[in-house]
């Protein structure tokens, strides 16, 4: 089967029927997935929108791209005289090659006033398909026919909200804006009909597949640094080496519900454990935004906090019931207690989610037996005894905190790691009992609880994962999707595996075989970990200095896709083909091989290799001096202090610098 879907640009999606229909007979699947997006589009618009009738001249923007090609097919079929825009000599050759005569260059403006010319008398066109954007908007309306119609694929004018003088439309003019997606999600019948009609087009042999230029899975950064220089005619496609599995595999369908449209019953009460400080009030904020009207936060010391005392404020005044207990979730007759007396005087509990924890830490060889029950208590016993007090109730959701070190353990951490192991275990033990479960594995969060309040830890942290803590607002935007999705456990965090890998002795576990195939090239470089200011003191400038260029080089090459020894490193860079989003690409490609942070002003201020280079070593050379200062700053100090010598920083400062000049 061939379909077409939201997310589509995945190793596996559920379906609904309608989106799907057979493939043709003798059709490869890379040549089927041409089909659905392009030919669905162009089919939509110029068959059941426009109704393009015999004889009626339409102008295709972009006529090489996989649309474009599908609407000459279509507007061939359907008898009409095709004007298109291209934009190279290579895309006009091959539209020549398709019999279209009347072929323009999208590059520039003068497209309108030569449609124009080349129509004669009858001026202009009774259709456009667009693509372009900006000033082409009123050059399109320009060469519209009375009557025309106006076809809009593009999606940036939408978004900007260009405005469209009416004048022209006082010609009976028609204006669609179009966008497949939408077709599918809002009329499926209507969709599905016409996808079918495509195919039979295809059966019949009055249609074709797109030409297409296929890369592997594996392979998706070269087919965008390929799309990303427009040079492909037709379609790019992702493909596996094996194809597809013929295997039936059982799936159930997804309910209708969408990821951000989560409202919670205002008759109903949710409850938090830890939900009076940290990530858990973050969370009960949350629910409230959600929907929630009434909170049972449950805390070991109540609501002692400022910003604890503050949401209980805010929520009196929007008409939030917040009742706040100050409960041991270690203590099953308190937690009962609690459960039952707020389900019968607040509301029925309808959602639960414990996220309590004591952090406790010390290397194994330190571990007593109350740091181990003080870590495993909170979260183990809390959730059993939530369990248990709420197995006669209807449950939305019963949602566990865990952590990401469960994946990979954390020194220090043991206790703590067995604890959220064990709730990833009791989710499965409530799911096997056909009850909701769902537990997260939440990585570092920046601006809530411990993190926030223990600054260098969170500093340190960065280093090691290569990357910040999460936003508690981004992680919770997750959870709305754990909820709907009812998933059994999922991680949510931000890291650089490459970083990360490096202090973990399990990252060559084979559960993390996926990840490791993913930065296998990186690992696989043995310049990725150069030390500049090493090679810096050890090479010659001149040797240096070809070192850095022979990067660049390699770098730009693999960006451009072609062989270093085309590269002239005294030409600009942009003279090459390069644009702004590959400009960024450079700079983070560089930035990863060599260890240093460049400036993306740089490549606007040295746009040719040999010049960028020298920044490179500029740069080098900066930091390395300002190593040395702060290290002799620290030798300074640390000798005055013993020999009890009280002095200040900038005593210490000028001190440092008068030994730096001596030694120079």
């Amino acid at each position: 089967v061939v379909g077409f879907n939201s997310s589509c640009f995945s190793d596996r999606m559920v379906c609904t029927p309608d989106t799907l229909v057979k493939i043709p007979f003798g059709m490869s699947y890379s040549s089927a997935a041409t089909i659905p997006t392009t030919f669905l589009t162009v089919y939509y618009s110029l068959k059941h929108l426009a109704r393009i009738q015999p004889g009626e001249r339409v102008l295709i923007h972009g006529a090489a791209g996989g649309v474009g090609l599908a609407a000459i097919q279509i507007a061939q079929w359907l008898g009409a005289e095709i004007y298109a825009t291209v934009g190279s000599k290579d895309k006009r050759d091959f539209l020549t090659l398709l019999g279209v005569k009347n072929i323009y260059n999208s590059r520039d403006l003068t497209f309108a006033d030569k449609i124009l010319h080349d129509t004669g008398d009858t001026k202009g066109v009774d259709a456009v398909l667009n693509s372009l954007a900006g000033e082409a908007i009123n050059l399109n309306l320009k060469v519209l026919r009375p009557f025309g119609r106006f076809l809009e694929l593009g999606k940036r004018d939408f978004y900007e909200n260009t405005p469209i003088g009416l004048r022209p439309f006082r010609n009976n003019i028609s204006y669609f804006g179009i966008d497949a997606d939408q077709l599918q999600k809002d009329l499926p019948e209507l969709a599905n009909k016409l996808f079918q009609d495509v195919i039979d087009l295809f059966e019949n042999g009055d249609l074709f597949p797109l030409p297409y230029t296929e890369f592997g899975a594996h392979d998706v950064i070269n087919a965008f640094r390929y799309m990303q220089q427009a040079k492909q005619i037709g379609k790019v496609v992702i493909s596996y080496p094996d194809q597809v599995s013929m295997k039936p595999t059982e799936t159930r369908r997804i309910p209708d519900i969408h990821l951000d449209d989560i409202k919670l019953n205002d008759k109903f009460a949710y409850l938090i454990t830890g939900g009076l400080g940290g990530f858990g009030l973050k969370t009960a904020q949350w629910l409230a935004n959600k929907g929630a009207k009434n909170l049972i936060l449950l805390s070991r010391r109540g609501a002692a906090s400022e910003e604890a005392q503050g949401f209980i404020e805010y929520a009196g005044k929007n008409n939030i019931n917040i009742h706040a207990v100050s409960c041991d979730v270690t203590d099953r007759d308190a937690v009962k207690k609690i459960y039952r007396q707020c389900s019968e005087e607040v509301a029925p509990i309808r959602g639960i989610i414990h996220a309590a924890t004591i952090i406790d830490d010390d290397l194994v060889s330190n571990l007593t037996q109350e740091k181990i029950s003080n870590s495993l208590n909170a979260k183990m016993s809390g959730a059993m005894h939530l369990h248990e007090a709420s197995l006669d109730d209807p449950l939305d959701f019963f949602v566990l905190y865990s952590s990401v070190t469960t994946l990979w353990g954390n020194p220090g951490q043991a206790a703590y790691v067995a604890a959220n192991h064990w709730l990833e275990a009791f989710t499965r033990y409530r799911q096997n009992m056909g009850l909701v479960a769902s537990c997260v594995r939440w990585g570092a969060i920046d601006d809530a609880g411990f993190l926030q309040r223990n600054e260098k830890i969170k500093s340190a942290l960065a280093k090691r994962t290569g990357s910040e803590a999460i936003k508690s607002e981004d992680a919770l935007d997750f959870l709305g999707k754990v909820l709907v999705r009812q998933r059994s456990t999922l991680g949510i965090m931000e890291l650089n595996w490459g970083a990360l890998k490096k202090f973990l002795p399990t990252s060559s576990d084979r559960k993390f075989s996926e990840i490791n195939l993913t930065v296998a090239h990186d690992e696989q470089d043995p310049d990725s970990a150069v030390d500049l200011k090493q090679l810096f003191s050890e090479m010659g400038f001149d040797d240096f200095r070809q070192f850095i260029v022979d990067k660049i080089r390699s770098e730009l090459a693999q960006i451009l896709m072609i062989s270093e020894n085309k590269i002239d490193p005294d030409v600009s860079i942009y003279d090459m083909g390069m644009d702004s989003l590959m400009g960024l690409e450079l700079v983070t490609g560089l930035e990863g091989k060599l260890g240093i942070q460049i400036p993306v002003m740089a490549l606007s201020e040295t746009p040719r290799i040999h010049s960028l280079a020298d920044k490179v070593i500029q740069l080098v050379h900066l930091e390395s001096d300002d190593e040395t200062d702060s290290s002799m700053f620290d030798s300074v100090k640390k000798i005055a202090s013993a020999h009890s010598q009280d002095l200040d920083d900038d005593e210490l400062r000028k001190l440092a610098e008068s030994v730096q000049q001596s030694r120079s």
